[in-house]
């Protein structure tokens, strides 16, 4: 019986080859997309995953409010780990981790930039489950001078030989021993390191003070701990700890900053909530979102769902046809039930032709994935999340819902009607038809909306006015470099006609690890006075190079010494001390000297779109001024203004001067524009992969569209060759077969039109500065419908329309 089926499916597939093509391609191409983001979604669930002891280990979040400014920080003060183990038996241990940007390594060879550096604990491997290859992982970091490397970096610094007891040159001078190999750290993880370095040697982990709050600290509780009951005692703990810290530094209580409107409090985040629920200042890595996976997930079920509509749609448009057989069938004895199994059959074959071909499409499609998604899924994992009974089940359940209402439409002709006439069958009798085309494109117009407004939210970033130029600007790292070669090599620099200006500096706006200050107008340290400020140290030159606008007063100057006691800043720093001629007044930081206001620039974009902007002090280093009695100065990068003439010659001038200047440092370069771009991948990628999802529900619905207008056009032959012969014209009939599935995409555009103006207005709501929600998208989605539409079932209308009227009434 089963052969029988699989048999006269089989022999329906081939004779109607159009169709076949058409349903299955449709239905592989959502079961591809759908795949995909599946894979997506599996491997974000997967972070932290490989920890044996993830379950118990949580992450100390702090909450701060200080200067009118809140604060959600992934960072606790420094002793605040050890403090909790040793008050709290629950707690089982507590490590940290720390980050400090990118270091110089070097080996036999050349020195190399590392970006992946992390400053650890040494109890950090009985929290996490980092294996130790070569070592003793307790002793590992605890020696001076240490530190521990991966698999991967053991190869590439040491070859096959044995990288334990090796060394290592860090930042030019310091020379590190390797005690540990360690195996590389999954890819899931919510921290990446090549190389781990004590934290003890840090400068911040010998100031051990309450109010530094710049490691992130784990706790591992023990078995059975509720973590709620460990929360509960954070109060405890900062009035025992916290207050005398604020009491000792900052000559007032706890009990009195909270009165001042500012709050110190903790809470404890689950090691696996980490990457998808959290989006703190501090976070080792960015993180993704949760809405993310609701999003794929959402998006991975309603393509398949299009699939499957399509499919559900040409099969019941295709019923005409298979009207007569069903009459015949049953009048040669088949029961309904026979013809159900026929018919669901014929769905599970379809479908696992279309399962063969969407696993095609996957390997096809997913190196192209993996770039816009910033993924390293491979074939393997895919056969991984894809276990056989898993994949088994998934076919037959696609094939049944698919096939269910087909089956049972189909089975339910009375043989005395289909085999006396079809009229009964003419199009616009099954509203079920209407509505499945109508939710397609309500969904296609959706994400074409969606798709719109990403992009122009993207232009709007783009284009908008940010306070600084940010184009023709070269930003090169000197980090690792002395005061006197990076000073040394601006002056060589700027001898270059090619060059209009250049800048040395601590901090540029882009993303960079800054802090904040307390920052007070003179004569006080009240508390609700205070102002939560940035620090940047600058050159004379930064403003005009960066071609920041000052509003009020002057830039530095060389000629005054004065000057290195002076501050620019931004409006709203000025704005958030009360001063509206700031010019003139002085300012100070707790326990610091003070700084006069010289002078107020335009504010500036120096984060995400995002956030708002932050107050900014720009001071100078009494080096720039020929001053030699002053603080080492903290530099990062010199930036320089080009003429973008002949740009390639200027960089290879500038990598020969650097070379004679810095022997032995990577000449390391980057564009600003393309920094401040880099803010903006994940909107990129977003925007990238709505188009590409948009792109495929359109081809999905077009392709149920072109079916059943091929079916529409067969079943109203002897309506079109009387029409032709009465004197219709060809565009008359043309648009009298359109018209059918015009309606429901119009109705399609109404119905999405609202939902995403108010799925679209909720993600724009996370930007502090957005692009406003257009009439025109609307209209140009709709546009874009339509016409799509149009194009689809217009070449066969004009293709019935053309057909010879006495052919089409002769074959009736």
């Amino acid at each position: 019986m089963h052969q029988k089926y699989i048999k006269i499916a089989y022999r329906n597939l081939t004779q109607s080859k159009v169709y076949s093509a058409i349903t299955i391609f449709g239905l592989a191409l959502g079961l591809a997309v759908s795949l995909l983001s599946i894979l997506y979604v599996m491997d974000e669930l997967r972070y932290d995953r490989f920890n044996q002891k993830s379950d118990r280990i949580y992450r100390i979040n702090g909450d701060i409010t200080y200067s009118q400014k809140e604060a959600k920080v992934a960072v606790a003060p420094t002793p605040m780990g050890q403090t909790l183990k040793r008050d709290f038996p629950e707690i089982e241990e507590t490590t940290r981790l720390g980050k400090y940007g990118s270091h110089l390594v070097k080996g036999s060879k050349s020195a190399i930039r590392e970006q992946r550096v992390l400053y650890a604990d040494s109890t950090v491997f009985d929290v996490f489950t980092l294996p130790v290859i070569a070592g003793n992982p307790k002793k590992a970091l605890a020696e001076p001078n240490s530190v521990v490397i991966t698999q991967r970096m053991a190869k590439k610094y040491f070859g096959a030989s044995n990288a334990l007891d090796r060394t290592l040159i860090f930042d030019t001078d310091q020379v590190r021993r390797v005690t540990a190999v360690i195996a590389d750290i999954p890819a899931q993880s919510h921290f990446q390191a090549d190389f781990l370095l004590p934290l003890h040697e840090t400068a911040e982990a010998k100031v051990n003070k309450w109010g530094n709050h710049v490691f992130n600290t784990y706790l591992l509780l023990r078995p059975g701990t509720d973590p709620q009951s460990v929360e509960a005692k954070f109060e405890r703990v900062l009035q025992t700890y916290m207050d005398p810290a604020l009491r000792r530094f900052f000559q007032t209580s706890l009990a009195e900053t909270r009165k001042a409107g500012n709050n110190f409090s903790y809470s404890l985040m689950p090691l696996l909530d980490i990457h998808l629920h959290s989006d703190r200042e501090g976070e080792l890595l960015p993180n993704n979102s949760i809405e993310y996976i609701y999003l794929f997930l959402g998006i991975a079920f309603f393509i398949l769902l299009i699939a499957v509509f399509n499919f559900i749609n040409l099969s019941t448009a295709r019923s005409a046809k298979r009207a007569r057989e069903v009459g015949v069938r049953k009048v040669m004895g088949s029961t309904r039930a026979d013809l159900i199994g026929q018919f669901l059959a014929e769905s599970l074959l379809f479908t696992a032709l279309a399962s063969v071909v969407g696993i095609g499409l996957v390997y096809l499609l997913l190196p192209d994935f993996n770039s816009l998604s910033a993924k390293s899924l491979s074939i393997g994992q895919v056969a991984d999340t894809l276990s056989i009974g898993y994949f088994v089940s998934g076919i037959v359940l696609v094939g049944v819902l698919a096939g269910l209402y087909p089956a049972f439409l189909l089975s339910s002709f009375q043989p005395i009607e289909v085999l006396k006439s079809k009229s009964w069958l003419a199009p616009g009798r099954y509203n079920l038809r209407g509505f499945l085309v109508v939710f397609q494109f309500s969904l296609s117009v959706l994400l074409i909306i969606g798709t719109l407004l990403i992009h122009q939210q993207l232009h709007y970033i783009q284009t908008k006015k940010i306070g600084f130029t940010k184009d023709q600007v070269v930003v090169v790292k000197t980090s690792e470099t002395t005061e006197s070669d990076i000073l040394t090599f601006k002056q060589e620099v700027l001898r270059n006609s090619a060059v209009k200006m250049g800048s040395v500096s601590g901090f540029l706006p882009v993303a960079s690890n800054r802090w904040n200050d307390m920052w007070y107008p003179a004569g006080t340290t009240d508390q609700k006075q205070s102002v939560n400020m940035q620090e940047w140290k600058v050159d004379p030159d930064y403003i005009p190079t960066l071609e920041l606008r000052l509003v009020q007063g002057r830039n530095f100057e060389r000629a005054r010494i004065a000057d290195s006691t002076g501050v620019v800043i931004n409006e709203s720093a000025a704005k958030r001390l009360g001063y509206a001629q700031p010019i003139g007044k002085t300012i100070h930081k707790s326990g610091g000297e003070q700084l006069t206001i010289i002078g107020v620039v335009q504010d500036f974009h120096y984060e995400s779109l995002r956030a708002t902007i932050e107050p900014v002090a720009l001071v100078i280093n009494g080096k720039m001024l020929g001053s030699s009695s002053v603080e080492k100065m903290s530099l990062e990068a010199v930036s320089f203004r080009l003429n973008m003439a002949d740009i390639v010659s200027t960089l290879q001038s500038m990598e020969t001067i650097w070379k004679k200047t810095a022997p032995g440092r990577p000449f390391e370069y980057t564009f600003l524009s393309d920094e401040f771009d880099a803010l903006y991948r994940t909107e990129q990628r977003i925007g990238q992969l709505f188009t590409c999802f948009a792109t495929v529900a359109v081809l999905i619905a077009c392709l149920g569209l072109f079916g059943l207008s091929v079916f529409a056009a067969e079943q109203r032959t002897k309506e079109i060759g009387v029409r032709k012969v009465m004197g219709a014209s060809v565009a008359g009939i043309t648009t009298l077969l359109a018209r059918d599935f015009l309606k429901p995409v119009l109705v399609s555009i109404l119905i999405a039109s609202p939902i995403a103006w108010y799925a679209m207005d909720r993600w724009l709501q996370g930007f502090a500065y957005r692009t406003d929600i257009e009439w025109w998208v609307f209209a140009l989605a709709g546009f874009l419908a339509v016409a799509i539409a149009l194009a689809t079932v217009g070449f066969q209308s004009v293709k019935a329309a053309l057909a010879n009227p006495v052919k089409s009434l002769r074959n009736e």
